[in-house]
């Protein structure tokens, strides 16, 4: 069973989970456990959006399951506990798999976009229900496509006791600048890039996509909704149906992109705001949510692994305008 450990210098919880070194892929043996008719065995069920888009529907049009073997486990108490001068805790929270289709053969660039916008739904209703639960701090929600595997499409949806540590630099950023402007950064972001052009990709009324100013990966897209939230299970219908018309245009450009390997997908939102006296006093103003995508690229970036900083050999005003082209 997989348990938190802390770092004694940086403070960071890390996962231990010795049992992700021997299990299997889910698309080994008598099929993929995710397709229809083999819903008996994944891990259980924690949610279905049901119908199809045609009578062939097996009953179902998203489905959510938990992951086996989980990172983070619901069942069982925190239980921290001492360990020299290092802690180490039961590893709750939760880590679901969300079947983003019942084919198995279509990438998620190529779903109608009205599924699209159901697989947005189910996910903001995975992340209000995870948010009702008070030791949980935080919901990380990714998809990783890898060109050349036929796996089944899906994204995973982890909740952690903890806020990492990445975000909490991005929470605190966000919160100097507040304490300075009185103003979110992501808004006046949205206006100065809106503004300036030439690193706009796409947009629409509730929405647009930017090539960031200083981005940390070629071909880095931020795709941000206009209205200020810092929470995606605040979204609304409007921005929904424009934030699926966006991820559907440019994930299909990633795949395009040469030596493109495929794509990943992340959400930045804010962390959950459970009970806890002094701890982000001015989140709801000075955060905004937003999502990020950037192609699997084959880029070795020594400087990021024996340095901690970001090297991008593309530079985001031409990565904005090839990716312009392509979407």
């Amino acid at each position: 069973m997989a348990e938190l450990r802390r770092h004694p210098v940086s403070g960071e919880w890390v996962v231990i989970c010795p049992e992700k070194n021997t299990a299997g892929s889910p698309e080994e043996g008598n099929g993929c456990i995710f397709c229809p008719g083999n819903e008996g065995v994944t891990g259980p069920e924690v949610y279905r959006l049901n119908g199809g888009d045609d009578s062939d529907s097996p009953g179902w049009s998203v489905r959510v399951v938990a992951e086996s073997p989980p990172l983070f486990h619901v069942e069982g108490e925190f239980l921290k506990k001492a360990v020299g001068l290092c802690d180490c805790m039961e590893a709750i929270g939760a880590h679901e798999v969300l079947v983003e289709s019942p084919s198995h053969d279509t990438e998620f660039e190529r779903l109608g976009e009205g599924q699209i916008v159901s697989v947005l739904n189910v996910l903001k209703a995975r992340a209000a229900d995870l948010a009702g639960d008070e030791r949980l701090r935080q919901v990380l929600v990714f998809k990783v496509r890898t060109t050349g595997r036929v796996t089944h499409p899906r994204w995973h949806i982890v909740s952690t006791p903890f806020v990492p540590g990445s975000i909490k630099e991005e929470l605190k950023g966000a919160a100097k600048y507040f304490s300075y402007k009185e103003r979110c950064v992501f808004c006046d972001y949205i206006r100065q890039e809106r503004k300036a052009g030439p690193r706009v990709i796409c947009e629409e009324t509730h929405a647009v996509a930017i090539s960031p100013y200083a981005a940390r990966f070629p071909f880095e897209v931020w795709i941000l909704p206009i209205r200020h939230s810092p929470d995606f299970e605040n979204v609304n219908r409007d921005e929904i149906h424009d934030l699926a018309r966006t991820l559907k245009r440019l994930a299909a450009a990633m795949v395009r992109l040469p030596e493109s390997r495929g794509y990943v997908i992340r959400l930045h939102t804010a962390p959950f705001r459970n009970p806890k006296p002094g701890a982000w006093k001015t989140i709801d103003r000075d955060y905004h949510w937003y999502l990020d995508i950037r192609p699997r690229l084959e880029f070795l970036n020594g400087l990021k692994e024996s340095g901690g900083f970001h090297l991008n050999p593309v530079s985001p005003e031409a990565a904005a305008k090839t990716l312009s082209e392509l979407c």
